[in-house]
């Protein structure tokens, strides 16, 4: 299996530490945040794979942040809760792949972490998208040309591109994008997301007629077209 790296949303710092290093220990990488403004941050600079988050953070829920995160692109999740209720089994299995309730036993956590995982790669989710003779690269967060120059976009542009390509040509609405694109640090709104398909197409054209293109579709939004030419 190649290199894995989980992403742990979890408060209490003991909990944290001693899952991270179990992890590890079995040939994971973990990168950890003690909140939701942590867990958006690193997800949105780093390849995670999967999302190990608490159900209760400081500054938010859980799966309000995952929610967020799936709008930027597919992930495995599993959610620790507290206690095992039927609300939490209905949390875990409607809105992630698995959870698993504190005291947490460190072999069943990993052997959960590896079936999710063997279950979301059989399922075929796209890690890399072709758009004409691109290709967009989820995981490593880069868009390349045929001869594999990459693209450069700030984490805002990539998120609102990889939103598109992963449409399937179906348009996305501007509020859609809002969501998408929505920053704990800098205010969001529909202009934003205006500037943002500019900057992009502005891009996209100075790299020549082969790139793709952004298509404003009236009354819709945005939807991501092929190549012109």
């Amino acid at each position: 299996m190649n290199t894995i790296t989980v992403l742990l949303v979890e408060d209490d710092p003991i909990f944290s530490e001693i899952v991270a290093a179990h992890l590890l220990n079995e040939g994971l990488e973990v990168v950890c945040a003690r909140d939701v403004a942590g867990g958006l941050r690193l997800f949105s600079e780093l390849p995670v794979d999967l999302v190990l988050a608490d159900v209760n953070l400081p500054d938010g829920l859980g799966r309000d942040m995952v929610r967020r995160m799936k709008m930027r692109r597919d992930c495995a999740t599993i959610y620790v809760t507290q206690c095992g209720t039927s609300e939490d089994r209905l949390l875990g299995l409607s809105q992630g792949d698995d959870y698993i309730v504190k005291p947490v036993d460190l072999h069943e956590l990993t052997a959960r972490v590896r079936a999710v995982l063997r279950r979301y790669q059989r399922a075929g989710v796209d890690r890399v998208i072709e758009i004409s003779d691109w290709t967009l690269d989820i995981v490593r967060r880069e868009l390349a040309d045929a001869g594999g120059a990459v693209l450069r976009l700030t984490r805002a542009e990539f998120d609102l591109l990889a939103a598109l390509a992963q449409a399937k040509a179906e348009p996305l609405s501007r509020d859609y994008l809002v969501e998408v694109i929505g920053s704990v640090d800098a205010p969001t709104n529909l202009r934003t997301v205006d500037v943002l398909v500019s900057r992009i197409r502005r891009k996209l054209v100075a790299a020549g007629p082969g790139a793709p293109r952004i298509l404003t579709v009236h009354a819709q939004g945005y939807v991501l077209g092929r190549a012109e030419g």
